[in-house]
């Protein structure tokens, strides 16, 4: 039996358009004489459109090209997922349609950390299993299965970094490409349909790739697909680049010679190309001569426009300005208020930029920054995109050097990146905001990472504490506790109190930064909650443990 299986680009909202794609691929697949032709979850409408269901226009609109498609069902079965609107019911639904006749499954409404459409729809029993062509199918949801001899499985599912790839039992898993914008979240839809037969993979679909394969279920191909990080945020900034700006909209990155930027840069360039990308340097005093020169290095690789000019002067003013107009002494004042107006002063300057070229300003902070709100608020928490929002330093190491791989050439400067030799970290230079003398980043890199990755994912005060005694959190990251030097159980409880007090103290920044490409189905952005706070539960557990001795 041959399947035409569709990773398809589903446009949200943008229903015409995505019917004329299926139409196209449903002529095509007849042509190669396929007997069926299977299409993801929510492929006329796209998914993630929250109180836009309750449009009963709306979805009257999105339920009639069901019969539209069922007409086409003469001579091969097309699956599809699409809504079912009758008499103000909402149902999500999986629609089989051959010569004329349809079976339907709906949805179960079970909530997740991504999927917030659920509430809009209802549930329905409605199930049967399909005869078709001698074998017996059933219409599954995600990584659900039933008794059949094969299982078509929907999906609109998004890339979680968390989640491992699994293959179950019989089944063609069909899921969409693209990304979808829930506003705070910009999620990427990884794509990668499969087909799964007698405990082989039979069929791979390229992942964050639009494509259509014929395949016979009985034939196995070797064509195995790796999924990359780096490829879900070039669809993701593609996919918000399109849907929100005309394509002339110029980018504006504040280009400092920092890891953060620098990677951010080279995104934005390997997704959109170099034309549209303007790089500014905004030094002051305190930024060192090796910035400067990646800042310009990486301009000059990537072929973008760019441009360096000091801030100095305007930081001074701003102080005479402050003193002689409302009487604060600026010079006199804490270290963190000299830095934070350095870095209001760029965010004014870039968004001021970004007006005079008729475009946009990118954000750059990663999400260690973003959790801890290590960032100035009305400085370099502004951007139209955070596109490294929800990825951890460590992670962005990795990215660099695969830009520099597909590259070909060190567009990511090299001297970034630490080096590890004999069981030492190495910096060239070290991460740091550059807004005092020899100034550093807080944050205990490698060790915050696993920490807030692990508090992402809900782990508390009490249960890291209670890994701790247990030493399963020495076995996993033993070698950076004694980098660190955190060597007893009170430097582990002091640092860990700093971490988890200043994300709940810097949580109303979290929710003032701009939408984030989110590439974890449990994410920190755009949420007060630190996952996993101070709560009574917690501090019931914290007590019971610390009397363990």
């Amino acid at each position: 039996m041959k399947i035409a299986i569709v990773t398809m680009m589903v446009k949200p909202k943008k229903c015409e358009e995505n019917f004329v794609y299926m139409k196209q691929r449903i002529e095509e697949a007849k042509k190669a004489q396929a007997d069926m032709i299977v299409f993801g979850q929510n492929a006329i409408s796209g998914y993630l459109l929250s109180e836009d269901w309750m449009d009963d226009a709306w979805c009257r609109y999105v339920d009639s090209f069901n019969e539209q498609l069922i007409a086409m069902s003469d001579d091969i079965a097309i699956v599809w997922g699409n809504i079912r609107y009758r008499n103000k019911r909402r149902f999500n639904a999986a629609f089989f349609a051959y010569q004329g006749n349809t079976h339907m499954r709906v949805k179960k409404n079970e909530t997740t950390e991504y999927v917030d459409d659920a509430m809009y729809f209802e549930e329905s029993d409605i199930n049967s299993a399909i005869e078709f062509k001698d074998m017996v199918f059933a219409l599954n949801f995600g990584k659900e299965l039933q008794l059949a001899d094969m299982n078509i499985n929907l999906d609109a599912h998004p890339y979680d970094m968390d989640e491992e790839s699994t293959y179950h039992g019989n089944i063609i898993y069909a899921n969409v490409c693209g990304a979808q914008n829930s506003g705070k979240q910009v999620k990427v839809m990884e794509g990668g349909s499969y087909i799964y037969r007698n405990h082989e993979l039979v069929y791979q679909a390229a992942y964050f790739t639009d494509t259509m394969d014929i395949v016979d279920i009985h034939d196995t191909k070797d064509i195995p697909k790796e999924k990359h990080i780096l490829d879900a945020l070039l669809m993701g900034i593609k996919f918000f680049d399109a849907s929100v700006f005309p394509s002339s909209m110029p980018w504006v990155v504040g280009l400092s010679g920092g890891l953060d930027s620098s990677v951010t840069a080279a995104l934005l360039t390997m997704a959109l190309g170099n034309k549209r990308i303007y790089g500014y340097n905004m030094p002051t005093g305190y930024n060192s001569t090796k910035t400067i020169d990646n800042a310009e290095k990486e301009a000059t690789a990537l072929k973008i426009a760019y441009h360096k000019g000091s801030i100095q002067k305007m930081v001074d003013d701003m102080k005479d300005q402050f003193m002689e107009s409302f009487g604060f002494d600026v010079n006199g004042m804490p270290s963190l208020v000299q830095e934070n107006l350095q870095a209001r002063i760029r965010g004014f300057v870039l968004n001021g930029i970004s007006s005079m070229l008729g475009g946009v300003v990118v954000n750059n902070a990663n999400m260690v920054e973003a959790s801890l709100g290590y960032c100035t608020l009305y400085g370099d928490s502004i951007g139209a995109l955070s596109l490294i929002g929800d990825l951890d330093k460590v992670t962005l190491f990795e990215i660099a050097h695969e830009i520099n791989a597909r590259m070909g050439k060190e567009v990511v400067p090299e001297n970034l990146l630490p080096k590890f030799k004999d069981g030492e970290m190495i910096w060239d230079m070290m991460p740091s905001a550059e807004l005092k003398d020899a100034q550093k980043d807080p944050m205990k890199w490698f060790y915050h990472d696993a920490l807030l990755n692990k508090i992402r994912l809900g782990a508390t005060k009490a249960s890291l504490l209670l890994e701790y005694r247990k030493k399963t959190l020495q076995n996993e990251l033993g070698e950076w506790m004694q980098y660190y030097q955190i060597d007893t159980e009170e430097t582990f409880l002091q640092d860990l109190d700093w971490l988890l007090s200043t994300m709940k103290r810097n949580a109303f920044k979290r929710l003032q930064l701009p939408p984030c490409i989110t590439l974890h189905a449990k994410t920190i952005t755009g949420r007060i909650s630190t996952q996993g706070g101070y709560g009574k539960d917690d501090e019931g557990m914290l007590k019971k443990i610390m009397k363990i001795s």
